[in-house]
């Protein structure tokens, strides 16, 4: 549990670092769900409209999740660690700890609950009816920027924390990933 822990907290760390280095990125590509998202629950959005703006969400997310990545490379780069090295220190960051790797998917799962699932419960039981949809739009429009921009850097966090986190080699010693391959 302890490495778990370890591995999301470096994970939010590179995040939270990521998203002070590139907030105009982050954000400005949010900015198409968070203004599809409050549109389409606050108005009566036409179907044909509320579907193919659902797509470009979709588009926009991915682009997002890609460009995340793509500068995780880049920076992994600089470092001396290319592409196929880091594909291959991943699957060895896994395989070194695949326990902390999965319970990831726990605080995921912690983190949907406690992002959405009790907001939309608070929002159900205390606003009035009259102000309930309204209410729901600025808080899923508030979630884009944040909330889902920062899931994707924290998972793309987990993947550079396995990485460039030491892993125990085949003697047990521990070599740190983030030397130069050989």
């Amino acid at each position: 549990m302890r490495q778990a822990l370890a591995l999301s907290k470096a994970a939010l760390g590179w995040a939270a670092r990521f998203y002070g280095h590139h907030p105009l990125l982050v954000i400005g590509l949010s900015l198409v769900p968070t203004v599809q998202r409050f549109l389409v629950v606050r108005f009566d959005v036409a179907t044909p409209v509320a579907v193919t703006t659902e797509v470009l969400v979709a588009l926009v997310r991915l682009l997002l999740l890609l460009l995340i990545a793509g500068l995780m490379l880049r920076e992994l780069a600089a470092s001396g660690i290319d592409r196929r090295a880091a594909w291959s220190r991943l699957t060895a960051g896994i395989d070194a700890r695949p326990v902390a790797f999965w319970l990831q998917w726990v605080v995921l799962a912690v983190a949907f609950v406690v992002f959405d699932v009790i907001p939309n419960a608070v929002i159900a039981a205390a606003v009035p009816e009259a102000s309930r949809e309204t209410v729901t739009a600025v808080v899923v429009a508030v979630k884009n920027p944040t909330v889902i921009a920062f899931t994707f850097l924290w998972l793309v966090g987990i993947a550079r924390t396995l990485i460039v986190a030491p892993v125990a080699g085949p003697s047990g010693a521990s070599t740190p990933a983030d030397a130069k391959p050989a």
